[in-house]
């Protein structure tokens, strides 16, 4: 399955880097925005498959671009990934409740890059599982 993604990053490094593993290694299009601001119009005007989003950020933080990408009909069905140096469980945990549909943290491993984020594409976009009774039909 190949991507249209939305690496929303400040540091070149590691721009390239997974801009190498998703784009070069996995066969996905990678667009780059360096910062939130930038961020959140290139979402609202390309319409990416899935969002890489960096937490710490200037401009505007990982967080307060994920709540306004969920509080807009034009962006809140698009997955979003944070990808994160903060890896301490209540930072995971923090990512998640505000709406991630993942979160992979720093150091990321760049073969693997590409097939985590599209498992977690596929989760987020499968359709909710419903619980049958073993007398009902579903």
């Amino acid at each position: 399955m190949s991507l249209n993604v939305l690496l929303i990053e400040d540091e070149p490094d590691v721009q390239m880097v997974a801009s190498l593993a998703l784009g070069t290694l996995g066969g996905h299009t990678v667009t780059v925005a360096d910062d939130g601001l930038r961020g959140l119009e290139l979402a609202r005007t390309e319409r990416p498959d899935v969002i890489l989003l960096d937490v710490m950020m200037p401009r505007m933080d990982g967080h307060e671009v994920l709540r306004l990408l969920k509080a807009s009909d034009t962006t809140a069905t698009i997955p979003v990934i944070f990808l994160s140096a903060k890896a301490q469980q209540k930072d995971i945990d923090a990512g998640l409740a505000l709406g991630a549909d993942g979160y992979l943290t720093k150091p990321f491993d760049s073969i693997a890059l590409s097939e985590q984020v599209q498992e977690i594409v596929r989760r987020a976009s499968a359709p909710p599982h419903v619980a049958c009774r073993a007398d009902a039909a579903c």
